[in-house]
């Protein structure tokens, strides 16, 4: 009888195991977000770049994040001033993937953030580059768009197959 509730217990304990891997923890904020604007000429017409880098970690123990698509946001409260894509091949457990961006804008489209920012046109371009870090996250933030996540096992014999 005592067997009984052991394996009972065992297949329950394992059960909830399962349970939990489809229950990844998913990102929720970037890591240490920089970003680097400067003026450029591009086909004799002014541009500006932006240059982004931050990360996403990945708290999870078993679950790879494949194929992680989404956009970087800056927000002015509720109201988006920019977003930036971003495409990540693979972030495996307890790692953290590193989002390395660039992108020209108009001055039109660019401005919005370079005000919510500080900063204006003229100071801009009379310093050649904005930068910033940010410590406060009420500027910036990101909206996955896809992933795919994947048990770290099933990733790893992936690979091993891939080199066969």
């Amino acid at each position: 009888m005592k067997m009984k509730s052991i394996k009972t217990a065992l297949i329950a304990i394992l059960g909830a195991g399962l349970v939990f891997t489809g229950c990844a923890k998913m990102p929720e904020k970037l890591v240490s977000p920089t970003l680097k604007i400067e003026p450029v000429v591009k086909d004799n017409k002014e541009f500006y770049k932006l240059s982004l880098s931050t990360g996403i970690q990945n708290e999870n123990s078993d679950t790879a994040f494949v194929d992680l698509k989404g956009l970087i946001v800056f927000k002015d409260g509720k109201t988006r001033v920019l977003t930036v894509p971003f495409h990540l091949p693979i972030v495996l457990p307890f790692d953290t993937g590193i989002i390395e961006a660039e992108k020209t804008f108009t001055e039109s489209e660019i401005m919005p953030l370079v005000t919510l920012l500080g900063s204006d046109r003229e100071k801009l371009l009379n310093e050649k580059a904005l930068e910033r870090s940010f410590i406060d996250e009420k500027n910036i933030g990101f909206e996955l768009t896809g992933c795919e996540k994947k048990n770290i096992l099933d990733v790893l014999k992936d690979k091993v197959n891939e080199k066969n």
